[in-house]
């Protein structure tokens, strides 16, 4: 869990479920993590305003590394650019929460409503009800960077 406050810092979610950061975006090495997952709700809305956490998403995309996002997380892709100063989001195919249909779409993105979207590294999904095909997504992306073709 990396977290944009310093390591040790206690999240909640809406349900109240608590989760405690591992490292503050500051210390984070992205040449040293294999992917990323954003989490939904609202706090892509915070993590987009910190420079730091969108250089991380800028970094792990020129890499090709997986980069997966769920419900609001997708916003990242919105406000983290390319060098040319496109949205990551432009030319890629993705879902997400409704909410978020015409940012993603004025990012440049093809918006389909579909349970889980798998456009090269990037992997968007829509709700928590879609958390098994996304996951499903997730670890076969992290295998085929491996070179582990398990299925």
């Amino acid at each position: 869990i990396v977290g944009a406050h310093p390591k040790g810092m206690k999240y909640t979610g809406k349900y109240g479920y608590p989760v405690v950061s591992d490292l503050c975006i500051d210390d984070l090495k992205v040449e040293e993590i294999d992917g990323l997952i954003i989490p939904g709700g609202f706090s892509p809305d915070y993590m987009r305003r910190n420079v730091k956490m969108l250089k991380a998403i800028i970094d792990l995309n020129s890499r090709k590394a997986p980069i997966a996002a769920i419900c609001h997380g997708p916003w990242m892709f919105c406000s983290a650019r390319l060098p040319n100063g496109k949205p990551i989001a432009d030319g890629r195919k993705m879902t997400s929460f409704c909410a978020i249909k015409d940012d993603l779409i004025n990012a440049g993105a093809t918006w389909t409503d579909a349970d889980v979207v798998v456009d090269e590294n990037l992997i968007t999904s829509r709700t928590p009800g879609d958390l098994t095909p996304f996951c499903r997504a997730i670890i076969a992306a992290v295998r085929a960077r491996s070179g582990d073709s398990k299925p």
